[in-house]
């Protein structure tokens, strides 16, 4: 059995090379094919992940830690209290790059004549730079430092609308925490342009400690945003926390924090895999192409094999290696080539900055689009080509399997 199995291994190693031009064409198919959607798909991960960044990285941070009921309802009455467990099941988390608190709620602002409504945030300035990049985004004065007491920064367009500058002074007015009227006077320290008109035309950022004390919130605060190490860590972060934090807060990913780039995401994907199942396809007909060519012009030769007592089991097993043999190969190169233009592309990604303002009119911040390459990118890829080519050649081996050797030693 075994000395059958080397000699149909070596005969279809053989048949491989007879017609070499055709065989090369093939395994150029095949490397092309895999190379691109290994690239494709890297591309559409990296875009993803930095689409995720751009989204969570200025304001809205990777995690949430709200009392239950906040991000539905979103008024000032859903605070809770942060205290020491909380804070020790954050800082003990390694997954956890950074964390800070936030009060959060809506207000009126005025300047003279002019009255907008303004969602407010009050910020721990030094540790909300760990975790946002807003204050990246200033482009007249500076961001907030812990040292601000009665100081704001606010967008552009809003203090467009308003007719403010820095070094003006606004009024804020809101509801408090104890029910009470809530109103202040702030000093504009910076202004900044994020590129996403919600948060230019209605945020405002003041200080922690003065938000505690203007909403008279006694020191409860509205969420704990959290950055992550990395992406991927997101879920192991919220399915830890939700275990250690008391029953009457709950832990939010991005993913529940922004449904809309979920479903965006989703989208794109399936995008992608319907030009992946092309790809495959046109692999798996290129493959189903060589190896029925192949037989046609063996057909005699297998008749004569047919003859001298070969199995129909071994002639399929003689086509099935025969389009392993070119598969491998092909799978092999493509996946060489596919991982190599990736990484490139990872190291050295697509660089749109002289587009910025073009770009920045449709609100994407950023002009970085690199690629990221992955090992179950590349498995999946190189698995589901030898699944789709051994499929696909069991057509072309079926029938050499049943040929009449009488017909098929007459066959010209």
């Amino acid at each position: 059995m075994k000395k059958d199995f080397e000699i149909i291994s070596m005969l279809a190693w053989r048949n491989v090379w007879r017609n070499k031009r055709r065989t090369i064409l093939t395994l150029c198919t095949i490397v092309v094919g895999c190379a691109m959607i290994i690239l494709l798909n890297a591309f559409a991960k990296g875009g993803h992940d930095q689409m995720i960044e751009d989204a969570t990285g200025l304001v809205m941070g990777h995690i949430h830690i709200h009392e239950k009921g906040y991000w539905e309802n979103k008024t000032i009455d859903y605070a809770f209290e942060a205290d020491e467990s909380i804070e020790k099941a954050l800082s003990s988390n390694t997954h956890i790059r950074a964390y800070c608190k936030r009060i959060m709620c809506d207000a009126l602002i005025a300047k003279g004549g002019t009255t907008k409504g303004v969602m407010i945030q009050g910020v721990e300035p030094v540790r909300e730079k760990q975790v946002c990049g807003l204050y990246k985004c200033i482009i007249k004065g500076r961001y907030l430092s812990d040292s601000d007491s009665t100081h704001a920064v606010i967008g552009a367009t809003l203090a467009q609308n308003l007719k403010v500058d820095v070094g003006n002074t606004i009024a804020i007015i809101s509801q408090g925490f104890d029910g009470s009227i809530a109103a202040e006077h702030l000093t504009i320290a910076g202004i900044f342009k994020s590129g996403n008109p919600e948060y230019d035309k209605f945020l405002l950022q003041m200080p922690l400690k003065q938000a505690d004390e203007t909403f008279s919130m006694m020191g409860y605060i509205h969420a704990y945003v959290i950055k992550a190490s990395r992406i991927d860590n997101i879920d192991a972060i919220t399915s830890s926390l939700s275990k250690k934090l008391p029953n009457n807060v709950e832990v939010l990913g991005w993913e529940k924090l922004m449904p809309e780039l979920v479903q965006f995401i989703i989208m794109d994907d399936v995008s992608g895999y319907l030009f992946d199942l092309m790809l495959f396809l046109v692999v798996a007909f290129g493959i189903l192409n060589t190896i029925q060519m192949s037989v046609y012009e063996r057909t005699r030769e297998l008749g004569i094999m047919k003859a001298v007592g070969t199995t129909p089991g071994q002639i399929v097993a003689l086509v099935i290696l025969e389009t392993f043999f070119i598969t491998v190969i092909g799978v092999l190169l493509g996946v060489a080539l596919g991982a190599g233009i990736s990484y490139y592309f990872t190291v050295h990604p697509i660089d749109y900055s002289q587009y910025s303002e073009e770009i920045a009119v449709w609100g994407i911040t950023t002009t970085i689009f690199p690629a990221t390459v992955t090992i179950a990118n590349t498995v999946v890829t190189a698995v589901l080509t030898m699944i789709v080519s051994l499929l696909f050649c069991i057509f072309p081996a079926r029938r050499a399997s049943k040929l009449h050797p009488v017909e098929a030693i007459r066959h010209i």
